[in-house]
């Protein structure tokens, strides 16, 4: 923070778009999108470890059996459809065209 650019008002920042790093709305809407997706990565890893860790604790190696598991054709299938949905939002707002809010089909 400087003369230029003060300190927001203590709670301000709550409301507020938040800190602006890039001069450019899609670099700033990018590197806020990597952000809460690493954020989800993290919390997803360190909830995995805590589970493993409980379930080794009950007598449970899940991690072994997770490596063993071999899923049916219809686990493989499900599976794929759950990964395009999640791949087809997580990457919809890079299909959007410069002059349009539109995405293309």
């Amino acid at each position: 923070m400087n003369a230029d650019n003060p300190a927001p008002a203590i709670g301000e920042e709550i409301s507020s778009r938040g800190p602006t790093y890039f001069d450019n709305l899609v670099l700033e809407n990018l590197l806020e999108s990597f952000m809460e997706l690493a954020a989800e990565v993290w919390t997803i890893r360190d909830r995995q470890a805590v589970l493993e860790t409980v379930l080794k604790s009950q007598g449970i190696d899940a991690a072994t059996l997770i490596e063993q598991h071999r899923p049916d054709d219809a686990e493989l299938a499900t599976r794929k459809a759950l990964r395009e949905e999640f791949v087809a939002r997580l990457l919809a707002g890079f299909l959007r065209r410069s002059d349009s809010k539109e995405t293309i089909a």
